[in-house]
């Protein structure tokens, strides 16, 4: 019995000096943190703050670099405009953006032939070397026709009235004197 009591006695004080060890380690470093408070936590503060605009600006490219319903023609095959725009994004946007996203056609064999169309019109731009990806997408881009466009910029144009200036006043009147005053000197 008196082993036993012993027993219990020793272990409830090597616990007891483990556990104070143990808390004087952890006052330790919550002082060392609060010391070097904010500076551990500024580059996580900055990237939760930057993150959003990060994904807003992959998504504004994303918008941008997909070919559309109105860039394929009836055969599911680039026309001219889709095109252009994919030679765009192969050549002009930047490195880190030239992804190609094909919005998705009503079945599978209308999407794999805008794949397919796509990546002749790529391959034929860039004959060797690493070719950008092409992606398939469900999001259609916000766009509209080019009919559209040109009637809204042609009411635009028409309903514009034409510059004038306002009449002068003693206050915005330009100046009588019509030679320079130093013009009668002479060097």
């Amino acid at each position: 019995m008196r082993r036993t009591l012993a027993t219990l006695t020793i272990s409830a004080l090597s616990v007891g000096v483990i556990g104070c060890a143990d808390m004087r380690h952890r006052a330790g470093v919550d002082y060392a943190r609060n010391v070097a408070w904010p500076q551990p936590f500024r580059g996580a503060d900055s990237n939760s703050v930057v993150a959003p605009f990060d994904v807003m600006r992959d998504n504004g490219w994303r918008e941008n670099n997909t070919l559309g319903t109105s860039l394929f023609s009836s055969q599911h095959a680039l026309n001219e405009a889709g095109a252009i725009k994919v030679q765009w994004i192969v050549t002009q946007a930047p490195i880190n953006q030239r992804i190609v996203y094909v919005k998705a056609g009503n079945t599978e064999q209308e999407t794999s032939a805008r794949v397919e169309s796509v990546q002749l019109a790529v391959s034929q731009l860039i004959p060797s070397g690493p070719l950008p990806q092409i992606l398939v997408t469900e999001i259609e881009p916000a766009t509209s026709s080019g009919a559209y466009q040109t009637l809204v910029h042609r009411a635009l144009v028409k309903t514009t009235p034409t510059p004038r200036l306002s009449k002068f006043t003693g206050l915005n009147a330009p100046s009588q004197q019509t030679v320079a005053p130093n013009a009668g000197e002479s060097k």
